[in-house]
């Protein structure tokens, strides 16, 4: 009997010292990559463009304002604009997910979003996205009637195939969302969405208490929002709690094709979205809404 107490307390005390372990690591973690967006934006300041390409990692992207995206070649090339676009950040907040930090606010009349990602050699910027203030107070795509429509693409397919059951996950949790949005149920739509959700896009900025609101107006009006077709697709996992969605869409209801970054999260047993911002292409033709097509 007294080895099977001196047994389970053995056993306690390193469950708790592996607890304290994990812990600690999470808490040097975060601060680790709060810690490199200061030193990334400090190098920017002091015009470092050695320091700010050693920090980059071998897949960022930068997307500025006109939807022109650079990978990180011709970002360190365009150095000199990229130093220019990052000045003066106001409003921000950051969020944790293990191996992911977002940090988003505001400088140069542009919404940005910068992530970055835990690498084997530390912390790195994996993208920044800038999305132009809202200049008047237009509803987002997703808030206008929808009208007749089918959702086929995103709502069941996408042109893209995920390889691993992590990023088959995330893809069925957000069509999810989007098959809620076509066939709107708010409550349902609510549980794949993270509290600090935002929504960030040319027209308008939208937290989850607003985005909810607006998803039943539409379930009491029973005028669902088809999705926005997917042209291009592609999640990057951080761990196994945390990916990153790239992708790019043509609206349903007119107007610019536009990028969108997604953050996903694994919380409470399920795949939940913590942040969506788009920024439209400006170089692109302007396309004619889905159903004037039909």
């Amino acid at each position: 009997m007294r080895r099977v107490v001196i047994a389970l307390l053995a056993l306690a005390v390193l469950v708790a010292g592996t607890l304290f372990i994990s812990r600690t690591r999470a808490v040097d973690d975060e601060q680790a990559a709060k810690d490199a967006d200061r030193t990334f934006t400090a190098n920017l300041d002091k015009g470092d463009q050695k320091a700010v390409g050693g920090m980059l990692d071998r897949r960022f992207t930068w997307t500025n304002t006109e939807g022109l995206p650079r990978n990180r070649r011709d970002t360190i090339k365009d150095f000199a604009a990229l130093a220019a676009a990052s000045k003066g950040d106001s409003d921000v907040q950051t969020h944790f997910y293990g191996r992911v930090l977002t940090v988003r606010g505001a400088h140069n009349d542009a919404r940005f979003l910068r992530v970055f990602v835990k690498r084997r050699h530390g912390w790195k910027a994996f993208l920044l996205l800038e999305t132009p203030m809202p200049a008047g107070g237009a509803p987002a795509s997703v808030e206008q009637a929808a009208g007749a429509g089918d959702c086929d693409n995103p709502c069941r397919s996408v042109p893209y195939t995920p390889k691993s059951q992590m990023d088959k996950d995330i893809l069925a949790a957000w069509q999810n969302t989007k098959m809620l949005e076509w066939k709107p149920d708010a409550a349902q739509w609510a549980t794949f969405i993270a509290d600090e959700f935002m929504i960030i896009n040319n027209t308008t900025i939208r937290n989850k208490d607003q985005r909810v609101a607006i998803a039943k107006r539409q379930q009491e009006a029973g005028t669902g929002a088809p999705g926005d077709p997917v042209t291009a697709m592609r999640i990057y996992d951080f761990g196994t709690n945390s990916a990153v969605m790239t992708s790019q869409h043509t609206p349903y209801r007119g107007g610019r094709p536009y990028t969108n970054v997604r953050i996903w999260v694994l919380r409470d047993g399920r795949w939940q979205l913590a942040l969506s911002q788009q920024v439209a292409i400006q170089s692109a033709a302007t396309v004619p809404a889905v159903a004037s097509k039909q």
